[in-house]
Parts: C-alpha cells; sequence; structure tokens
C-alpha cells in the first residue's frame, strides 16, 4: 500500500511561518534605519529660527480665494537683512527672483527688476508674498510661530539637516491665504 502524506499539515506549518515572517517584517517596517545613514531628525536639535546663512530648496503652492499656484523655489538666506528667492514654474520655466534686502522685497523677472510694491497682486504668488511681513517668512520657514494672531504656521513634519532638525513641511494660512511649503533638502553653513 502506497502511503501519501497530507500536504495539509506541511500547508499549516509554511502558512505559520509565512504569518510570523509577514509580522516581523510590518513590526520591524516602523523602526527602520535611515536609508541615507543620517541620524533620525528626532535626535538632533531644532534649527534655531534666527540662523542665518542657509538655503532650502522644495516647492510652494500659494491659495488665494480658491485659486492655487504652485512653483519650486531655492531660497537664500545670506544674513539676516537679506534673502534670494528664485521661483520657476514645470521644468524650471518662467524664472523669477525676490530679493529681500531688509523690509523692501524685489521682484526681477528676466531683465525687468522692480519693487514688489510697484506690482498689481493679481496672482496668489503676489498677493502672499506682499501680505506677509517680509523679514518673517524666513523665520516661518525655519519653524517660528507668528508674534500676530493674524498668521498661524503649522510644521507637520521636521528632517534630520544635520547638524539640525529642520521643517520639511510648512502651512502658513492668514486672511484667507494659505501657503505650503515641501522643503526638500537644506542646507546650513558654516557648521557650528
Amino acid at each position: 500500500m502506497i502511503q501519501r502524506h497530507g500536504s495539509s499539515g506541511r500547508g499549516r506549518s509554511v502558512r505559520a511561518w509565512c504569518c510570523i515572517g509577514l509580522s516581523a517584517l510590518i513590526a520591524t517596517g516602523c523602526a527602520s534605519l535611515d536609508p541615507k545613514g543620517e541620524e533620525p531628525a528626532g535626535s538632533l536639535p531644532t534649527a534655531p529660527h534666527d540662523l542665518v546663512d542657509w538655503t532650502a530648496k522644495g516647492k510652494v503652492s500659494f491659495t488665494y480665494q480658491g485659486i492655487t499656484e504652485a512653483a519650486r523655489f531655492w531660497w537664500v538666506r545670506s544674513t539676516p537683512q537679506k534673502d534670494a528667492i528664485t521661483l520657476s514654474g514645470p521644468f524650471s520655466m518662467n524664472r523669477q527672483t525676490i530679493a529681500r534686502r531688509e523690509d523692501q522685497l524685489i521682484w526681477r523677472d528676466g531683465e525687468q527688476v522692480r519693487p514688489m510694491s510697484d506690482l498689481d497682486p493679481d496672482s496668489p504668488v503676489l498677493t502672499a508674498l506682499t501680505a506677509v511681513p517680509p523679514e518673517t517668512l524666513g523665520r516661518w520657514l525655519l519653524g517660528a510661530q507668528p508674534d500676530s494672531s493674524a498668521w498661524e504656521v503649522d510644521v507637520t513634519e521636521w528632517q534630520a539637516a544635520p547638524p539640525w532638525q529642520a521643517p520639511s513641511r510648512v502651512t502658513i494660512r492668514g486672511t484667507g491665504m494659505e501657503i505650503k511649503v515641501i522643503v526638500a533638502q537644506w542646507e546650513f553653513s558654516p557648521a557650528p
């Protein structure tokens, strides 16, 4: 008589080991190491809000009265009084630069250079940039809270940017407008 081994016992055993393995993968997935080998953001000190000599790159959207405009940005802060923000559309087209000197904003679009106060705020970007106090926007990007109740700053995600922990997602709201910022990369120099 030929005996046939039942596959149901072995199948249960394999199935049990698969469930155990899958459970272990799911449980350890939340505790995985950073693929870049950097420190987790939570173990680094928060970047000071008055920090200077930094750059940030990412994406930003401006919403005002139901109209949204989005752009890529590259922000350079060289001193507490000077910022240069380059905004560009898809494929780096339509590049404009906003330069801040103290509390004055200058708009550069190609060869055309004008004070922001001379421009007609006909878009959500111009409306937002003329409404936000120029000296505070960079501090808000670093996670500082506004001094006025007219504005709200919400940092929803942080990232490791050694030697600091810096915001990666920031939402700024005030008087019918919303600015959403995703910072893909921070660079701080010189490192302390």
